[in-house]
């Protein structure tokens, strides 16, 4: 998705601002909110909620004009990396957590994949040795999402 595309579609939803949304536009939120910012958007049991997210969305865009940038490695909900070992100890949540520190985490404990829901595969031509498709697949135990 664009920003122009973006854009278009929160001038569409401000149009049915100060009525409630529809469950399609709820979906749209959701899906625009996570484009946008980048995180997942959790509804509350407050009836503004999605209202809000419209305008953090808005808001991200003006502020920032792009969208988030597309991350290879996410961790599952609730999952950190606060290891001593590690980076003197610094924890990472999906907040802050970047590729490379996610790539260098799991180069020192491979055993930690399944703290992570999507995990990239890594580019033939960034590894010394060659490996085929599958190959990597079994060593991380799963194809990226």
């Amino acid at each position: 998705m664009s920003i122009d595309e973006a854009r278009k579609i929160i001038e569409e939803l401000k149009w049915r601002f100060d009525t409630p949304f529809s469950s399609l536009d709820k979906d749209t939120i959701k899906k625009l909110y996570y484009e946008v910012i980048g995180k997942s958007f959790v509804a509350t049991s407050c009836q503004q909620c999605y209202h809000d997210a419209l305008i953090e969305i808005n808001y991200h865009l003006n502020k920032y004009g792009k969208m988030a940038d597309k991350r290879k490695y996410i961790l599952r909900a609730g999952a950190i990396i606060n290891c001593p070992n590690f980076m003197d100890g610094k924890v990472f949540s999906n907040d802050n957590l970047d590729d490379e520190t996610a790539k260098e985490y799991l180069k020192m404990f491979p055993n930690q994949i399944e703290i992570f829901n999507d995990v990239a595969v890594e580019d033939e031509t960034s590894n010394e040795d060659t490996e085929d498709e599958t190959e990597k697949e079994n060593k991380i135990g799963r194809k990226k999402r």
